[in-house]
C-alpha cells in the first residue's frame, strides 16, 4: 500500500453523493457497472459516467475480465494537504458560521418543501477545503433562533429558502419576480428567467448560492466549489454533459 495525497481532483470526486454510495459498496467487494447500476437504481449510462469520474481522480481501478469491466478501490492510503486551498472570492467570509438550507417540510408563506439541502455537504466540502468551519441548519431554524446576524451562505432562492427571502434585496443579484413561483433574477446587466440559471452573491459575511429551479442551483453549487476571483456576483447556467438529465457542469454568463 502506497500513500497519496488527497487532493482537489480527489475532493471534487468524493462531492457527489452517488460516487460516494459506489466507493460504499466497491469497499465491499469488486463489482460490475451493471451490478453498480442496479444496487443504487440508477441508469447504466449514469453509473457509467459516475466510475470514469472516479477513475480519472485515481480513487478506483479498472480491470478487464473477458467482455466485462470490473472496479475496485486502489490500494492506497490517502493523506490530506495541509495546505488549505485559496479563493479570494471567499477569504474574508470568518472561519465559522452556517451554512442555510430550505425546509424539507411546508413553510413560509407559500407553504413548499426545499429539495436542495443534500447540496451543503459540496457547499461545506469547499469551505472546508479553505480551513472554515460551517455548520447546517434549516431556514426555519434561524427563524426561531433569531440567528440572522451569523455569518452564513444560503443555499436555495427565496421560493423554497426564507432566510434568501429575507436577505434578498441585499444581493447585487436578486430575485426580482413580484409574485409565486418567482422564477427571475436580475444583475445589473440583465434578466434571466431560463431555469437554470443560478447565482453566487455576496454581501458582507453573507453569500447565496442559489437558481431558478434546482437544475439553476446545482449549477450555482457546481460554480461555489471552483469559485474564486470574483468581484460581488456570479451568474452561471447549467450543462447536461453527457445527456442524463442531470446538471455536471455549467458555463459563466457574468
Amino acid at each position: 500500500m502506497h500513500e497519496e495525497k488527497l487532493d482537489g481532483e480527489k475532493f471534487e470526486a468524493l462531492n457527489s453523493e452517488i460516487r460516494r454510495e459506489i466507493l460504499e459498496l466497491l469497499r465491499e467487494e469488486r463489482d460490475y457497472p451493471a451490478s453498480l447500476a442496479e444496487k443504487l437504481g440508477i441508469s447504466k449510462q449514469k453509473t457509467h459516467y459516475h466510475l470514469k469520474k472516479l477513475r480519472e481522480s485515481g480513487l478506483i481501478e479498472r480491470e478487464n475480465t473477458g467482455k466485462k469491466q470490473i472496479y475496485h478501490i486502489k490500494d492506497i492510503k490517502f493523506i490530506f494537504n495541509a495546505e488549505p486551498e485559496k479563493s479570494r472570492f471567499l477569504e474574508e467570509l470568518p472561519d465559522q458560521g452556517l451554512i442555510v438550507v430550505g425546509s424539507p417540510d411546508q413553510h413560509g408563506q407559500d407553504q413548499v418543501r426545499a429539495r436542495d439541502g443534500h447540496l451543503a455537504g459540496n457547499i461545506g466540502t469547499r469551505l472546508g477545503k479553505l480551513g472554515k468551519d460551517y455548520s447546517t441548519k434549516l431556514d426555519t431554524e434561524i427563524h426561531r433562533d433569531r440567528l440572522f446576524d451569523r455569518p452564513m451562505v444560503i443555499l436555495g432562492g427565496i421560493l423554497t429558502n426564507t432566510v434568501t427571502k429575507e436577505f434578498n434585496k441585499e444581493f447585487p443579484v436578486h430575485f426580482s419576480g413580484e409574485s409565486f413561483p418567482y422564477r427571475e433574477i436580475t444583475t445589473e446587466r440583465k434578466t434571466y428567467t431560463d431555469p437554470s440559471i443560478g447565482v453566487i452573491a455576496k454581501n458582507g459575511d453573507r453569500i447565496l448560492v442559489a437558481g431558478i429551479r434546482n437544475t439553476g442551483t446545482e449549477a450555482a453549487v457546481k460554480a461555489f466549489q471552483d469559485i474564486d476571483d470574483v468581484k460581488d456576483y456570479l451568474v452561471v447556467k447549467g450543462l447536461d454533459i453527457d445527456g442524463d438529465g442531470e446538471i455536471d457542469d455549467y458555463e459563466v454568463l457574468e
